[in-house]
């Protein structure tokens, strides 16, 4: 059996067996010291012998392409599909839960990747949302500074979905293998969304009518696709500029969602995906949830 590999501008598309990845070598992000890597992406490994087969092919491919580190599996960058499920708890996948199996992660391991970063989903009660005085007074001031905080408009998707676009690309700058991306394609992977979302699960903060501020939520469908009743909310994103993070803006918007969702009778919440030292852990803990799944993003050194 035959290893195939087939060109795709400077990506290369890996086939073996049955399985297949791609290397993605076109604008794939730096890591902290600003060494380029190479990302081994649409990941489809259907058993050990094969995915050890086409790892190994995608380090050749990178070497003599001139990189000095992969990073897997992510499809190009951190905008798109990545991260391994690495441990679950008994509960259904949600929605936007998509990443590759747990099965993957002895892929990698043999292949000679090693854990670089960790990322966390948790699942709390909706009714245990941080409530507290101190947040009453957090919320007078953020009021007295002249800090608007408002529900997403569908009417004005296109223009409510610039100012996430803005707020996200400052946000999530500092985060892990962040890559820049542009409106037109920002805008295109959220739009799929807005039939989907409840005006009251999506919160924008302004201050002098600029954006500063957003928590995007969607509700888990896919409880209603097995012929459940809904009843959890997935917080897909919370972000908020740099100047403003010690106001206490995000916990403010979580209260107000949190409320909106009791009301229109919805129970749990998940906090999706997030970077073990991001600042979102603590809102999450803060709002008395538990992890539920682990992932992990691994990296190679060639």
């Amino acid at each position: 059996m035959e290893i195939k590999t087939i060109k795709d501008g400077k990506n290369v598309n890996i086939e073996y067996g049955d399985s297949k990845a791609t290397c993605f070598m076109e604008n794939t992000p730096k890591d902290k010291s600003g060494t380029l890597v190479g990302c081994v992406g649409n990941v489809d490994f259907k058993n050990k012998e094969e995915g050890l087969a086409i790892l190994a092919k995608c380090e050749e491919i990178f070497k003599e392409a001139g990189f000095k580190k992969i990073v897997g599996p992510m499809n190009g960058n951190t905008w798109k599909k990545y991260r391994v499920l690495k441990h679950s708890e008994d509960v259904p996948a949600f929605a936007l839960e998509n990443v590759n199996p747990v099965t993957d992660n002895e892929i990698f391991l043999k292949a000679g990747f090693k854990e670089e970063f960790e990322y966390t989903s948790t699942l709390g009660k909706v009714s245990d949302a941080y409530d507290s005085e101190v947040l009453d007074m957090i919320e007078e001031q953020i009021i007295d500074e002249g800090i608007v905080i408002r529900n997403f408009s569908k009417v004005k998707a296109m223009e409510e979905l610039e100012k996430i676009y803005n707020v996200s690309r400052e946000s999530f700058s500092r985060n892990p293998y962040y890559t820049d991306i542009d409106k037109d394609n920002f805008i295109a992977q959220y739009t799929p969304y807005i039939d989907m979302v409840d005006e009251s699960f999506i919160m924008i903060a302004e201050k002098d009518s600029k954006e500063i501020a957003f928590v995007f939520c969607i509700p888990n469908l896919v409880e209603l696709q097995r012929g459940e009743l809904l009843h959890t909310l997935i917080l897909k994103t919370i972000a908020v500029l740099p100047e403003y993070e010690d106001l206490g803006i995000g916990n403010v918007m979580l209260r107000k969602i949190a409320k909106a969702a009791k009301e229109k009778g919805l129970e749990d919440w998940i906090f999706a995906f997030m970077f073990k030292e991001n600042t979102s852990q603590k809102m999450a803990a803060r709002n008395n949830s538990h992890t539920i799944r682990e992932y992990v993003l691994y990296c190679k050194e060639i």
